[in-house]
């Protein structure tokens, strides 16, 4: 029955749009958010409005009511909750990890703060200093309770010779314990200054004066992990695809970029999926991968029932300019309820990531399920294939007066691409030699940059 039913989504696309299998496996569909950056300073902004459409770092009156300040707030919902941060490393500012240079030996750090935190939840400024490499000196700053006005903060930091390295960082709770993490928590802070014998060079946009409104393309249905995945007009079909890049970090280590269903919790765990109940299917899309190194990129699969693992599929993606299908076959013996999907600029285990690296995926979709075509760009077929069935040659008809690039896919029964023709068409007809195709039945689907439509026929002999 889910064969008939396949064939006849195929059959009446001239009047009716299927649905796609896989949630924006198009990637036709983002949402745009507007947010402001603190200047010169790294927020946790990209990564709560990715994984949650959550904007936890924003500008707020200074403590004088002239100017701004920053305010970091902790978001969540269903259990998940996300701190606001800024930082000058993407490390681990309690390790001292990463950090600006810095050639001064204050005794003190003031600035303003105001803050409410629920329960046992503590916000925090961190400030760690190094020297070649070492950190010399670590000062955490709590601030709990509920605090209505801005306050003034000296705190003495315990430093005795002169750093190369500061890091600084605050975040809206207590990510040393994450189960004292409250929803709502928020820490305001403004001129930040080091304090010494004489006057002391501070960091850059320490006293949050200057933002910078930039946004963020969000593939909807999806969630990203990385700080570099956007959309792109590079596609094969329809107005865009989806890109994630490999970047490094202050170490000069590699971190990959990806899309995921569900999300990943702070201990690694995998939460959430797709209803999905088959035993037999396959996933197909587009790619394309650059990179400079041996670098790949990698998609991954897991079918559950309940919260056991049935089994899953593993995919490298390598090297490639143009535009690639691909297909991942699907296998289980147990009827799962989910299914699980992550893709990402860089394969484990990393041993060749490469920075810049970057993986280009569209039109993902399951052969269980209807074909994907978007309502933007499905048309009605001009007439249908023939003859049908057919030996050698089949006749297909194009959109009337069209001269340019086409493709056309056919898929056999089992919904497995089965033959492509890539060709600049000078006429009205896509002549399609079948040779190479087995006895049976087919449907196919014929695409330019601008239209789609398919249809169906049968090889015989």
């Amino acid at each position: 029955m889910k064969q008939i039913t396949y064939l006849l989504a195929v059959m009446l696309i001239s009047t009716l749009l299927t649905a796609q299998s896989i949630p924006n496996g198009d990637f036709e569909h983002w949402s745009t958010f507007n947010f402001y950056e603190p200047s010169g300073w790294i927020s946790s902004n990209t990564e709560t409005i990715h994984n949650n459409n959550w904007i936890t770092v924003i500008p707020v009156d200074g403590h004088d009511g002239v100017g701004h300040g920053i305010r970091l707030r902790t978001d969540g919902q269903n259990g998940r909750v996300m701190p606001g941060y800024f930082s000058n490393t993407t490390g681990d500012p309690l390790l001292g990890q990463g950090g600006t240079g810095y050639h001064e030996l204050p005794h003190s750090i003031k600035g303003y703060a105001r803050y409410h935190t629920f329960g046992a939840d503590t916000a925090l400024l961190v400030i760690a200093f190094k020297k070649l490499g070492e950190v010399i000196g670590v000062k955490v700053i709590p601030f709990s309770g509920f605090q209505e006005d801005y306050v003034q903060f000296d705190e003495l930091l315990d430093i005795s010779i002169v750093p190369d390295t500061v890091v600084m960082a605050a975040v809206s709770s207590d990510v040393r314990n994450p189960e004292l993490m409250e929803t709502n928590s928020f820490l305001e802070l403004d001129d930040l200054s080091f304090e010494g014998r004489w006057v002391l060079p501070q960091l850059p946009n320490s006293d949050f004066e200057e933002w910078e409104h930039t946004f963020i393309h969000h593939a909807q249905e999806w969630k990203v992990d990385g700080r570099l995945v956007e959309r792109t007009e590079d596609t094969p079909f329809g107005d865009y695809a989806i890109t994630m890049s490999s970047y490094t970090d202050w170490d000069g280590h590699v971190h990959s970029s990806g899309i995921q269903t569900g999300y990943m919790a702070s201990n690694g765990e995998w939460f959430g999926g797709l209803p999905y109940g088959e035993l037999s299917d396959t996933l197909r899309g587009w790619y394309k991968y650059l990179s400079d190194g041996a670098d790949a990129g990698c998609l991954a699969l897991e079918m559950l029932h309940g919260d056991v693992s049935l089994g899953g599929a593993f995919y490298q993606f390598y090297p490639t300019e143009d535009w690639t299908y691909f297909e991942i076959p699907m296998q289980l013996l147990q009827e799962p309820d989910t299914l699980r999907l992550q893709i990402m600029s860089t394969a484990y285990p990393f041993d060749e990531a490469t920075a810049g690296s970057t993986l280009f995926i569209d039109n993902l979709q399951l052969s269980s399920q209807p074909l994907l075509f978007t309502e933007q760009f499905a048309i009605a077929s001009p007439g249908n294939a023939y003859p049908n069935p057919a030996v050698a040659l089949l006749h297909i008809p194009l959109p009337s007066n069209y001269k340019g690039d086409i493709q056309v896919l056919v898929y056999n029964e089992q919904g497995a691409l089965a033959k492509t023709l890539n060709e600049h068409q000078p006429e009205s007809i896509v002549r399609l030699p079948l040779e190479d195709l087995a006895p049976g039945a087919y449907t196919y689907e014929v695409r330019s940059g601008d239209w789609l439509y398919g249809g169906r026929f049968v090889k015989n002999r």
